[in-house]
């Protein structure tokens, strides 16, 4: 029989009410459970003090067992219930100027309509977690807290914010459909209003989670050893923003990815002639598709890649430390020179081969030789060729460059770097506090979301020497005053008012509460409104 649910005190419990049957006294039940918590409905996961976490089929009336990782949801979700049944007093002085900075400046840039589009049922809890993701780097248990005291908790008042509630909104945005709205409608937003350049960098990280779940895996990656989510992601080369991301579990390799995230990326519209690749990416296969499909491309060459590898440098390092190939790089002094090459699982692709010899590079190499040779009990054949190695390194493209050009074109993929920086660090992309494969998508979607935003402002404020989270700190300390039929702000500082202009935002002095409405207004005369 269907389970029974019963919603108390804003918490659904649920129980089997077991199998019917007739006597002279009407219809009676027999067998009932009683299961207890509701974790998650369509899974059939539930908690009770005596099995814990548990999974429960109603047809076969069996009982199984389930992650207990959810307990720690579960302890933080009562916490926040217990502060919801408590009786709040209502906030008048808000934290006003970073939540209005960062909503004005997502709707200036109709970012907002990428948001709209996904199609979630709350769309206030979206745009106040977008808000919090961007504004702090704290765990989501404490997003309520955060928004009781800030002015998002005006501009989006329907937003849901208890621990349990944002599990449930994740997985909402984990969804696979919302999914594709939000790359297809993201992907259009950029190409529109930031860069079209259809060439792409694409490099792969490892997102840390414990929790078994389908997307987590043992990953050996550079030798270290960890039970992670790899995430692919492409970011645009000429911009820098974020396009899409892709998730396999951790002991997926990331040579096996590369072919299928351009498939998909051509289905949102990005039909990419050029790709920067990390090295993980290079393999015979690969090289055979790209040149197929009339898609050039740059990457490190590995040595592991032994013969191709090992003609380039036999046809490069002859003529290597000759003056005419040093370059200065940023303030890197590296040689560099350059052969032709054939490539791919038949050789029949040319190709050009770069050997450089990073001078800072080497001398670090052999000092740390030098510093465990002792202990290592290195011989003298084996320092000689460590000596010989140090500082080199190859890079291969399907185009021809000048050796000095080289290293700018390939070094663009250290964008790619900045933004998995940003994510990992200001957009909480991680630590993973989530339980399933819908959560994970949901929760990398908002700090996509957040990184974009974020590159925003880097990018708007490079010519400055103030960074981002300045600009949130100053703006957070200006206040507003909440009234019933207005919300007075208060006098910005002079650091925050220079924000303001910089991003062309102009700050109201109050905000007129209309009809449910939010009205900025700039000037004293709109506050008298019965004056004649």
């Amino acid at each position: 029989m269907p389970l029974n649910y019963q919603i108390k005190d804003g918490i659904e419990y649920a129980k089997d009410p077991g199998v019917s049957y007739r006597t002279e006294k009407g219809v009676r039940k027999k067998g009932a459970v009683y299961l207890g918590r509701v974790i998650d409905k369509d899974k059939r996961l539930f908690y009770n003090k005596s099995r814990g976490v548990f999974h429960y089929d109603e047809d076969t009336r069996t009982f199984s067992e389930a992650d207990q990782g959810y307990l720690e949801l579960l302890k933080a979700d009562k916490k926040e219930h217990r502060k919801q049944r408590e009786p709040r007093s209502r906030k008048i002085i808000l934290d006003f100027g970073d939540a209005f900075f960062i909503d004005t400046l997502i709707k200036s840039i109709k970012y907002d309509t990428v948001l709209q589009s996904i199609g979630c049922d709350n769309t206030d809890t979206l745009f106040s977690l977008l808000l919090y993701y961007i504004i702090t780097d704290n765990a989501n248990s404490h997003a309520e807290t955060w928004w009781e005291g800030s002015y998002a908790s005006v501009l989006y008042p329907k937003a849901q914010l208890n621990s349990r509630r944002i599990s449930e909104f994740l997985k909402k945005l984990g969804e696979e459909e919302r999914q594709r709205k939000f790359f297809e409608a993201h992907i259009s937003w950029l190409k529109e209003n930031i860069c079209n350049d259809p060439a792409i960098l694409i490099d792969s990280t490892g997102l840390p989670n414990s929790i078994h779940f389908p997307l987590a895996g043992i990953s050996n990656h550079n030798g270290i050893i960890s039970r992670e989510v790899r995430m692919t992601t492409v970011v645009q080369r000429d911009s820098g923003f974020p396009m899409m991301y892709r998730l396999a579990p951790g002991n997926v390799v990331d040579v096996s990815t590369l072919t299928r995230t351009v498939i998909i990326l051509s289905i949102f519209g990005v039909n990419t002639d050029m790709a920067i690749l990390d090295a993980g990416y290079y393999s015979d296969g690969n090289v055979d598709q790209l040149y197929d499909a009339g898609i050039d491309f740059i990457t490190r060459l590995p040595e592991k890649n032994w013969n191709t590898y090992s003609e380039i440098k036999e046809k490069c390092l002859p003529d290597l430390m000759k003056k005419e190939n040093l370059i200065d790089f940023n303030g890197r002094y590296v040689y560099m020179n350059s052969c032709e090459v054939m490539i791919g699982s038949k050789k029949n692709h040319t190709a050009y081969g770069y050997l450089g010899y990073d001078v800072d590079r080497a001398s670090d190499e052999i000092h740390k030789a030098i510093e465990k040779a002792p202990d290592r009990k290195t011989t003298l054949e084996a320092m000689h060729n460590k000596i010989q190695e140090s500082g080199l390194f190859e890079i291969i493209s399907a185009l021809p460059f000048k050796n000095d050009e080289m290293l700018p074109a390939y070094y663009v993929r250290q964008l790619a770097e900045q933004y998995f920086d940003i994510g990992k660090g200001i957009s909480r992309m991680i630590p993973l506090r989530v339980h399933s494969e819908e959560s994970v998508k949901g929760h990398l979607m908002l700090s996509q979301m957040a990184a974009t935003i974020n590159v925003y402002i880097q990018q708007k404020m490079k010519k400055y020497y103030d960074n981002r989270e300045d600009i949130l700190m100053s703006l957070r300390n200006q206040k507003c005053e909440v009234y019933d039929t207005k919300i007075v702000t208060r006098e910005g500082v002079r650091t925050a008012n220079e924000y303001y202009k910089t991003f062309d935002i102009d700050c109201p002095k109050f905000i007129q509460r209309k009809n449910g409405q939010l009205v900025p207004k700039y000037d004293i005369a709109d506050a008298f409104v019965n004056k004649v």
